[in-house]
């Protein structure tokens, strides 16, 4: 309580800076935990221990004062912490989505169907150069924990799923290890399940078929004999009758975007992100051409042109991305 009451004394003192989730202020030893919570700081000025409400109808906020919490309805409260996630960086190359998950803007203002995640021990940044950075060397992560936390409990129960033509993508999507059913097609995708592990802090998934007759059940996890209530005879499905779409096969690429333009192809600097795709409609039919850029130029794809500097995804840092369920290489 007295901690709280510290925090509401400096309303009328706040600065107009605003900081991001996860920041220590120097003042008070104090970060936003999240919109609406607070956290201590330890001696190397990292949050620690659990975090703490602000009162109802108030939000956090950073600034010269330190860390306080202001009425929601006040001018101050557009200062609010913890307010830049899921939104584009300022050259609209991405958006952190979690604080280890981002994914690409390509040119926009808005986050597309795209998922990225950084390497084990990396958090992302909206500011950072490289997406991802270390919490050790001062690169704390945009969104908050709590909103890691309620995207997981909530993932069982979302309305849009991951295509599950690529494995690995549907599981850095998923990001959760486990079986997941493949589609509803009796025939088919009904015998079928993938395996999500997270593998070195990068997360992997691999299809396989029931033996002899089965099919997988999500309910009891496993393959059974009785066919799942989920599964039809009626249905074709098509997720998994066809190849996975790749960046090696443009026109798949290309059909998995539905959309013509310039898209990327990988995030290896001395590769695949010197390389990007051309999708154009033919005939009623998705095509694509693979171009490499002339030089020493790398694609950008949130100018969606060749350029001398290295593009942010393409880093160490970043463990994988996919766009549009495509695995970028």
């Amino acid at each position: 309580m007295t901690f709280l009451l510290l925090l509401l004394l400096g309303c009328s003192l706040l600065a107009s800076a605003r900081g991001t989730c996860n920041v220590c202020n120097a003042v008070n030893s104090l970060t936003c935990y999240s919109q609406n919570q607070t956290q201590a700081c330890d001696a190397n000025s990292l949050p620690t221990g659990a975090p703490y409400s602000c009162p109802s109808g108030y939000v956090c906020v950073s600034g010269d004062s330190g860390v306080i919490c202001v009425p929601e309805e006040s001018a101050a409260s557009s200062l609010a912490d913890c307010q830049e996630c899921n939104k584009c960086d300022t050259s609209n190359t991405f958006a952190c989505t979690g604080t280890s998950s981002f994914a690409l803007c390509l040119g926009t203002d808005t986050a597309q169907d795209s998922v990225g995640t950084c390497a084990d021990g990396y958090v992302c940044n909206v500011n950072a150069t490289e997406i991802c950075g270390l919490p050790a060397n001062g690169i704390m992560p945009t969104c908050s924990y709590a909103d890691d936390a309620d995207s997981s409990n909530s993932s069982s129960g979302a309305t849009t799923t991951p295509s599950t033509s690529s494995p690995a993508a549907y599981c850095a999507a998923v990001m959760s290890a486990g079986r997941y059913p493949v589609g509803n097609d009796a025939y088919t995708t009904c015998r079928q399940y993938i395996l999500c592990s997270l593998v070195s802090g990068s997360w992997k998934g691999q299809t396989y078929t029931c033996p002899g007759s089965l099919y997988f059940s999500s309910t009891a996890n496993l393959c059974v004999a009785a066919m799942p209530s989920t599964c039809s005879t009626s249905v074709s499905s098509t997720t998994s009758t066809t190849a996975a779409p790749t960046t090696s096969n443009p026109a798949a690429y290309c059909a998995a975007m539905k959309s013509e333009g310039y898209y990327p192809v990988g995030t290896d600097p001395s590769t695949t992100c010197r390389q990007y795709i051309n999708c154009f409609l033919l005939s009623g039919a998705w095509r694509g051409q693979m171009y490499t850029c002339p030089g020493s130029l790398y694609y950008n794809s949130a100018s969606r042109i060749c350029a001398s500097g290295l593009p942010a995804t393409c880093s160490a840092t970043v463990s994988s991305l996919t766009l549009n369920g495509v695995v970028l290489e």
